[in-house]
């Protein structure tokens, strides 16, 4: 399952290592890129959903 993070955090994560906290709390390193028609967590989607869309990034 696939969940939503800071764009700018997914090249640092992927590169360094480093972990990345998904809109649901979830806490992670980046570790594949996602294809489409992959899983995405329903309460990242609910939340980016729910965001202003000048806000989305």
């Amino acid at each position: 399952m696939f969940h939503y993070v800071q764009k700018n955090k997914i090249a640092e994560s992927a590169v360094m290592g480093t972990m990345v906290v998904a809109l649901c709390g979830e806490v992670f390193p980046v570790t594949r890129s996602p294809k489409p028609g992959s899983p995405v967590c329903p309460e990242c989607k609910r939340i980016f959903d729910s965001l202003d869309p000048g806000k989305q990034s």
